[in-house]
């Protein structure tokens, strides 16, 4: 098979190499095993008439082959190639020796068959050349003298050989031929299923991996958000508690003390006392007060009004509130179209803003303080930069604020940025799509 790119290969190539080891050590018992019966047939004298140099051959290859068979501690293809080269010595030996029967043929054949099985087309086709050429020359080999009376047992040959022959050798070249053909063929198309079936289980490994990754993170993203929910739920707790304690130690202490002086100011007057525009006046102040703070309070409770158009005066508003009760300079900048036609989200980034300005006056001891809203056709952002401290390193996004302002952006399907900002201090920034 060719080199082809691609781990499939690779895999595949190493489960061959190691087919071709296991089958190696197989090959080599099952052929000692079985060489060991004719061998046995030989020495005991029920074999065909054999000169000594031949049975000498023979019995040498034989014992060639079994060695390589059991000295495992060698390489496969050093002691498969020894192996081969013992059974083409046996082979040539019996065709010089003009033995008959099926061995001298079947062996050239096989060893081409093995020699492409095992080592590849390249290989098989040298050992289809050698084959061949054994198979070719035997004959005129025994026509030699010398090589008559070493390996002939017999009467010696005196003639080439006839056309029946070299029909013979022709179509023992042609079948070898077609054989390497058809197999190699077969044998890369066998590499090639295997190749795609390793790649086709790669990306089925590869896609439940994804999956498996993707319901991690989806299970990481339901855990993060019910997280968050508590921490909200937990924020607006507290929120209520604080409003109704600003409501019981405010606006309720205030209308008790202007419910006490009107009952005063009623038993006054039925003693018949005299009330003056000095002893009302309070009372006016006094409810004036308490109309303040219940809309302080109101205005916590709904910071922004449902107007596409509130947003901006609301986070002005907030940026002016800020600068009187935190003594820090607070601007508001505005640019674009800054309309925002979900009332929900104006008050998600209302929200982020307020947290933002109280973590520059509580945490970042700022001295002044930036908020930006800027809005295009594609996107809303809003910007909240200090001059303070900045972040401490390590610390993320670990803050219940941060989380709970990160999670507002993602409720907007936004992103939210805290970053150093240019010069010293920090930068929150939330950008938001525009709807379609």
């Amino acid at each position: 098979m060719k080199r082809q790119p691609g781990p499939e290969f690779d895999a595949v190539q190493a489960a061959l190499e190691a087919w071709r080891h296991r089958a190696a050590d197989v090959l080599l018992i099952a052929a000692a095993v079985l060489q060991a019966v004719p061998v046995t047939a030989s020495l005991l004298g029920y074999s065909p008439p054999l000169t000594p140099a031949t049975r000498a051959l023979l019995l040498s290859a034989y014992v060639v082959m079994a060695v390589s068979a059991f000295l495992r501690r060698f390489d496969y293809r050093v002691r498969l190639w020894t192996a081969l080269a013992a059974a083409y010595t046996a082979a040539a030996a019996a065709n010089v020796a003009a033995l008959s029967g099926p061995y001298t043929l079947v062996t050239l054949v096989n060893n081409t068959v093995i020699v492409l099985v095992l080592f590849g087309s390249g290989p098989a086709l040298g050992s289809a050349v050698v084959s061949l050429a054994i198979y070719v020359t035997a004959p005129f080999a025994r026509l030699l003298p010398a090589v008559a009376r070493l390996m002939v047992a017999g009467p010696p040959h005196s003639s080439a050989p006839d056309p029946a022959f070299w029909m013979r050798a022709l179509a023992l070249g042609a079948s070898l031929a077609l054989m390497l053909v058809l197999l190699d063929r077969f044998h890369a198309f066998l590499l090639s299923a295997l190749a795609e079936q390793y790649r086709a289980k790669a990306e089925l490994g590869r896609e439940v991996e994804r999956r498996i990754a993707a319901q991690r993170r989806t299970e990481d993203e339901m855990r993060e958000r019910q997280r968050l929910e508590r921490e909200m739920a937990a924020v607006g707790d507290e929120e209520r508690m604080r409003l109704g304690q600003e409501l019981h130690d405010g606006v309720c202490q205030e209308l008790t003390a202007t419910l006490l002086r009107c009952e005063a100011l009623e038993r006054r007057l039925r003693r018949g006392g005299a009330v003056s525009d000095t002893d009302v006046a309070p009372l006016s102040t006094m409810l004036a007060e308490t109309i303040d703070n219940a809309h302080n309070i109101a205005l916590g409770l709904c910071p922004i009004e449902p107007d596409p158009e509130a947003l901006a005066p609301s986070l002005r508003a907030l940026a002016r509130r800020m600068q009187e009760m935190a003594s820090l300079e607070c601007e508001f900048v505005s640019g674009g179209d800054v309309r925002v036609d979900d009332p929900s989200a104006a008050q998600h980034l209302y929200r982020i803003a307020q947290e933002a300005l109280s973590n520059a006056a509580r945490h970042a001891r700022a001295r002044r303080v930036a908020v930006e809203l800027r809005g295009s056709d594609r996107e809303l952002t809003l910007e909240v930069r200090d001059d303070g401290v900045g972040i401490p390193e390590g610390a993320g996004a670990g803050g219940m604020g941060l989380r709970t302002m990160a999670h507002r952006a993602q409720i907007l399907d936004g992103e939210l940025t805290v970053a150093p900002a240019p010069g010293g201090g920090t930068r929150v920034a939330c950008r938001i799509p525009r709807p379609a």
